[in-house]
């Protein structure tokens, strides 16, 4: 099951914590996709997102944090993750979604990480 919580931080840094199965078989999973698209559509590029409570991530999953990475990219930014996870971690490692995000340990170092490269 695919829970979603969304927090801001001054409105324009998103912190999303993931719980369960990003994968699209859960039923929220469609709902999540729209919803982080929705976002930056309004012009919300910063995403910190929480991925230590997720248990498993498929290529559709990764195709959203793909997608959220290279709007980021193109908005000058990076997707931030949090997540010590070794078996989410190797997905987003096979899949180059690393590449294209900063890794981070807390989710204050995501936020000092988009405070110092405000424009």
């Amino acid at each position: 099951m695919l829970k979603v919580k969304v927090s801001f931080y001054k409105e324009t840094i998103a912190i999303i914590e993931l719980t369960g199965d990003l994968t699209v078989f859960e039923k929220d999973f469609d709902l999540f996709s729209k919803e982080m698209m929705a976002y930056m559509k309004m012009g919300i590029f910063k995403f910190i997102l929480n991925l230590q409570y997720l248990n498993y991530i498929d290529s559709s999953g990764v195709g959203v944090l793909l997608r959220m990475a290279s709007v980021a990219a193109r908005n000058n930014t990076k997707l931030c993750i949090l997540c010590d996870k070794p078996n989410i971690q190797k997905v987003l490692s096979i899949s180059k979604v690393d590449f294209f995000s900063k890794q981070i340990k807390e989710i204050c170092e995501g936020i000092k990480f988009f405070e110092s490269t405000s424009d």
